[in-house]
């Protein structure tokens, strides 16, 4: 009988050990500062029951970033850790980034820690947290979150104002997200301060958030370079689209210095010859992108021009003479000086050969100030 009573007693024993080491936070405490230009410094004090199963490098504490509007916009706050310990210790952490938010890992990946009560202390600010409206402003607080794989014994929420007015308004909720539950109360309330406190458990998933509206005026309202700040953060495709915009803007830019600026003003000077490297037979074929009779009236012009044939006489007097130029042909004219001087030297309008007809109506065109035709 008496083992039996011992044994009973043993199996009980090691029951309820096993039940109070069970890994849970038995403390969540978080202290909300509000700023006066509406940042929030926000000092955690997580208290945990760590048994090597879970827990057995530090914790992560998830803080979500990014959040949808009743009307379906995009919003995202501002992050910034700044400052972790460990049993009043500095301890190491890393920051990741998530689909919604920001993941603190706490701890360092070689080192375990002991089993039993840690105290976590995590400082940090947060941005974009207050609500400016109409009548008041409000602050509306997720003061655990709902992501915790573990029971949350006891929850406590301080907020304090930077000045010390009345709250118009509190509300709290407690369960899963999207649940109103009223497992807490304000224990405490006072002209710039206010304190939440849970009245049982948080199972695991359940979380408080908490709300507060005071008076205007007590915070200061965005900036305008605030305000487009927080444009650019909700709406990351403006950046791209801004970015892109002004990419496009400088190329154009740049191409009006290099080649774009119209000439300085000044005396116009009208060009009479080709441009160099060009005949003026080349000139007219550019214009027109094909070859007609002005081209080859053009190709005797520059023939003429460059000394290397005469005209002489008119109408049925006509007669060209080959001479010998000094300036460079290009193709076009060389072309032409072949065909007319083949087979001798001086061409006249009395020939047979219908080829010098052509040319030497051509030629008449020119000297009797037809040329214009031709450019």
């Amino acid at each position: 009988m008496l083992n039996r009573i011992l044994l009973a007693a043993f199996l009980c024993t090691a029951t309820l050990g096993s039940a109070f080491a069970a890994e849970r936070i038995l403390r969540f405490v978080s202290d909300v500062d509000v700023q006066r230009n509406g940042d929030l410094i926000v000092t955690e004090t997580i208290q945990v029951q760590a048994e090597g199963r879970v827990i057995r490098r530090g914790i992560l504490r998830d803080f979500p970033t990014t959040y949808t509007r009743n009307d379906g916009s995009r919003v995202e706050v501002g992050f910034e850790v700044l400052a972790v310990s460990r049993d009043s210790g500095t301890e190491n952490y890393v920051t990741e980034r998530m689909a919604n938010g920001m993941r603190i890992r706490i701890g360092n990946a070689d080192q375990m820690i002991s089993h039993g009560l840690h105290e976590y202390v995590i400082k940090y600010r947060t941005t974009r947290q207050v609500g400016f409206f109409d009548t008041f402003d409000e602050l509306y607080w997720n003061v655990t979150g709902t992501g915790w794989t573990f029971a949350i014994d006891f929850v406590e929420a301080r907020i304090t104002l930077p000045e010390s007015v009345a709250f118009a308004q509190s509300t709290l909720y407690t369960g899963p997200q999207g649940a109103r539950d009223k497992d807490a109360r304000i224990v405490e309330q006072q002209p710039g301060r206010i304190v939440f406190r849970t009245t049982k458990g948080l199972a695991v998933g359940h979380g408080l958030t908490v709300a507060v509206g005071w008076q205007k005026g007590v915070i200061a309202l965005p900036t305008q370079a605030q305000k487009i700040d927080a444009l650019l953060r909700d709406v990351p495709g403006i950046q791209y689209a801004a970015l892109g915009g002004a990419g496009v803007m400088l190329f154009y830019f740049l191409a009006w210095l290099v080649v774009g600026r119209d000439p300085r003003s000044g005396t116009i000077i009208p060009l009479f010859a080709p441009p160099e490297g060009m005949s003026a037979a080349s000139v007219r074929y550019v214009e027109k992108m094909n070859f007609d009779n002005c081209v080859f009236t053009a190709a005797i012009i520059g023939l003429g021009v460059n000394g290397y044939l005469k005209l002489t006489g008119t109408g049925s007097t006509a007669a060209i003479h080959h001479r010998k130029g000094s300036k460079p042909l290009d193709a076009a004219e060389q072309a032409v000086e072949t065909e007319l001087f083949a087979k001798k030297s001086t061409a006249h309008s009395d020939d047979r050969d219908q080829s010098f007809q052509r040319i030497a109506t051509s030629v008449t065109w020119v000297r009797d100030g037809a040329v214009g035709c031709c450019f």
